[in-house]
C-alpha cells in the first residue's frame, strides 16, 4: 500500500494546470477524509464515437483544492498504426488525467452535457479509489486493448468502482435483465446516421443479439450513471444509504440526444429489396429495354460482392468478435461477383456461370427466410 501511495503522490505532483499536489501522507494518514469522489457522465455528441456518451472519475481534495479527472477514453487517430489496429479490432486506448475546468471547457466546445454524482464512499474507500486510479495511470498500466462492448472507457469506470465497492455493483446487476441487446443499444445510439446504422446492421453477427443483463449494459456511460444512482450501500450504522450523495448538472447544453428505442427499418428495407429484385428481373428483357434492369442488377451484385468480402474479412481476419458468424453473408456474398459478368453476356451460360447463379439464388432465398423469420434464427437482420 505504501508503494501505491507513493505512486499517487507522483501522479498528483505531475498533475496538469500547476495545481498544488495532495501529499501522500494526507492520503495514508488522513485516510482520504479531505477527498471527494464523483462519477462524471457526459452526454452524447455529434460524431459517431461520441454518440454513446462518455464518463470519468473526478477526485477532488477539499483542503488543497486539487482536482483530477481520470478519463479512460483517450485515443489519437494520428498515432502511428492506430487506424490499422482499429481496422483489425485491436485499438489501443489509455487512461489520461485532467482537471474539471479543462474537462468542462472541452465538453462545452463539443456541446455535450456533463452531470456529476458525488459518491457516498467512506474516507478509506475514497483513498482506495484515488490510489487505484493513480496506479492505473502509471506508464506500465495506463494503456489497454480497447473493445467497444467489453472493455471500453465505461466498463473500466464500472469495474474500478465495483472493485472499491467490494463487488456491490456487480452483485446487484449481474443476471438482472437489461433493456435490450448490444445491437439494440448500438442502433438507437447511431440512428441519426443512416449509413452507420445500416453498416452496423450488416456488419454484426448473432453475438450482439443476445439479451444483456444490467452489468453488461454498462458499456454505456448512461447505464453506469443509472445503476450508481440506484445502488444502496451500508451507512455504517447497520442500515443502508444511497451511493449518490448528490447529483449536479455542470453543463446543460441539450444539443444532442439518443433515442430511447431503435427505429424499425425492416419495412423500408424489405420494400427496397423488392424494388431491386423487380427492377433486376427486367434486365432479362432483350435489347435496350433491358439495360436499366441490368444496370440495377449489376449495381446490386457489385455491392453484394464487395460487402460480402468485407464481412468475411471482419469475421476471419480481425478481432472484431461482434462480426463473427454473420448471417448477412447470405444476402451479401462474394459469390455475387461471379454472377456479375453473366448479366451482360449473350448466348448460353457456361457450367460455372450457371452454378454461380444457382448458388447465389439459393443464398438469397435462405437470407430472405432468415430476415423474414428472425425468431427461427439467432440474429436480427432487419
Amino acid at each position: 500500500m505504501r508503494g501505491a501511495v507513493r505512486a499517487l503522490a507522483l501522479v498528483l505532483a505531475l498533475a496538469p494546470g500547476g495545481v498544488a499536489p495532495l501529499r501522500a501522507q494526507e492520503v495514508e494518514g488522513g485516510g482520504g477524509a479531505s477527498l471527494q469522489t464523483f462519477l462524471v457522465t457526459m452526454g452524447p455528441g455529434a460524431d459517431v464515437y461520441e454518440r454513446f456518451g462518455h464518463n470519468a472519475i473526478w477526485i477532488r481534495d477539499t483542503t488543497s483544492g486539487l482536482d483530477l479527472v481520470y478519463n479512460y477514453g483517450t485515443f489519437d487517430f494520428d498515432e502511428p498504426g492506430f487506424v490499422g489496429r482499429f481496422v483489425f479490432g485491436r485499438p489501443r486506448y489509455w487512461l489520461d488525467v485532467g482537471t474539471i475546468d479543462g474537462t468542462l471547457r472541452l465538453y462545452a466546445h463539443r456541446q455535450r452535457d456533463v452531470v456529476v454524482q458525488e459518491l457516498a464512499l467512506s474516507p478509506a474507500k475514497r483513498a482506495e479509489l484515488a490510489i487505484r486510479l493513480a496506479e492505473n495511470i502509471l506508464p506500465a498500466n495506463r494503456s489497454y486493448d480497447y473493445d467497444y462492448y467489453r472493455d471500453n472507457c465505461s466498463t473500466r469506470v464500472r469495474d474500478i468502482l465495483d472493485l472499491v465497492l467490494g463487488g456491490a455493483l456487480r452483485r446487484t446487476t449481474a443476471g438482472v435483465p437489461g433493456e435490450g441487446t448490444l445491437r439494440f443499444h448500438t442502433q438507437r445510439s447511431v440512428s441519426n446516421d443512416p449509413a452507420m446504422y445500416l453498416g452496423i446492421l450488416a456488419a454484426f453477427g448473432p453475438s450482439v443479439d443476445r439479451p444483456l443483463d444490467q452489468w453488461g449494459e454498462m458499456f454505456l456511460p448512461a447505464k453506469v450513471q443509472q445503476r450508481v444512482r440506484e445502488l444502496r450501500v451500508p451507512d455504517g450504522r447497520g442500515g443502508e444509504m444511497p451511493l449518490v450523495l448528490r447529483e449536479d448538472t455542470l453543463l446543460a447544453v441539450g444539443a444532442f440526444a439518443v433515442e430511447s428505442g431503435r427505429p424499425d427499418w425492416s419495412g423500408p428495407l424489405f420494400g427496397a429489396g423488392v424494388i431491386i429484385a423487380l427492377a433486376s428481373l427486367t434486365g432479362m428483357i432483350r435489347g435496350a429495354a433491358g439495360i436499366p434492369g441490368r444496370l440495377v442488377a449489376g449495381a446490386w451484385l457489385l455491392t453484394s460482392g464487395i460487402g460480402g468480402g468485407i464481412l468475411l474479412f471482419l469475421w476471419f481476419a480481425t478481432d472484431h468478435r461482434a462480426a463473427t458468424g454473420n448471417l448477412n453473408l447470405l444476402l451479401l456474398s462474394p459469390l455475387a461477383l461471379a454472377v456479375l459478368p453473366g448479366i451482360w453476356r449473350r448466348g448460353a451460360a457456361g457450367r460455372w456461370s450457371r452454378a454461380a447463379r444457382a448458388g447465389y439464388g439459393l443464398l438469397l432465398v435462405a437470407g430472405g427466410v432468415a430476415a423474414l423469420l428472425p425468431s427461427l434464427f439467432t440474429q436480427q437482420m432487419g
